[in-house]
């Protein structure tokens, strides 16, 4: 054998010897080796179920504490719904209307509110074309155009008429439920089947219209002195064909003193003077 042979010989046989643990060396390394990596899995798993659990544990309280307060807390939208109802609900019934009415004794600048709270259960019907009108601003400038003492002022006419025309249909009656006593407000009508948009207010008892179904659909419940106080100079002057033709530039012109409601909106209970 050359020596190169023997030197390749050598060589293997030392690399050999380094694979297969001679005199057991080898095989105490591997083993102490795989002790190693079992151990430190080992010390690994257990930190990592320890870490595991304890985050578990926390979340779940966290979760668990955030509940118990959230039962005792209203959502803050929550809130504000049961706010916006109850705010709803004291004013948006719309039985409350305050009158501003203006050119009180016929003297201009002279002022008073009158509160009508409505009665649904009187006149349904009726309720609701009041309520109607009113969202619309249809009183605004609206002129008392027929007012007798001890009986009633009349209005209820448009200063304008394409504004009038808008509310000309006629609505169906109510069977009378109260009877027109003073301070109660009540639509005019011309016979069966004929309200529109003119009331009255009841100055005096006027029992002996209910027999001619004239049936009030509200009650003054404050400022029924103002009503007292609405002019009355002109009684039954003013021409209702004209107003509906010409509406405010008529009555401004030829009835100057005329009492007239300067606004009308709906109020809240706490409101009522």
């Amino acid at each position: 054998m050359s020596s190169s042979s023997q030197q390749d010989s050598i060589e293997t046989s030392n690399i050999m010897s380094g694979v297969k643990g001679n005199d057991g060396k080898a095989s105490s390394l591997k083993m102490s080796t795989q002790f190693l990596i079992i151990f430190t899995f080992a010390v690994v798993a257990v930190a990592a179920i320890k870490t595991f659990g304890t985050a578990s544990w926390h979340a779940s309280a966290t979760m668990d504490d955030h509940l118990i307060h959230t039962k005792d807390q209203k959502s803050p939208i929550v809130a504000d719904i049961a706010v916006a109802k109850e705010a709803d609900k004291d004013i948006q019934d719309k039985n409350l209307i305050k009158f501003v009415f203006s050119s009180l004794d016929g003297e201009e600048g002279h002022e008073g509110s009158v509160v009508v709270k409505l009665h649904p259960e009187w006149a349904p019907i009726g309720v609701t074309r009041i309520k109607e009108l009113t969202a619309d601003s249809f009183w605004d400038g609206c002129r008392a155009f027929r007012v007798l003492s001890n009986f009633m002022v009349q209005l209820g006419i448009n200063g304008d008429p394409k504004v009038q025309k808008k509310w000309r249909n006629n609505i169906a009656d109510d069977p009378v439920k109260t009877s027109n006593t003073r301070g109660t407000v009540t639509f005019a009508m011309a016979g069966k089947g004929t309200r529109t948009t003119q009331i009255f207010f009841n100055t005096v008892n006027n029992a002996r219209l209910d027999k001619e179904n004239f049936s009030p659909f509200g009650e003054v419940i404050s400022g029924m002195e103002i009503i007292d106080r609405i002019y009355a100079g002109y009684k039954e002057k003013p021409d209702q064909g004209f107003i509906q033709q010409k509406g405010n530039e008529y009555l401004e012109k030829n009835f100057p003193k005329m009492s007239f409601i300067k606004s009308a909106s709906f109020i809240s209970s706490t409101e009522v003077l």
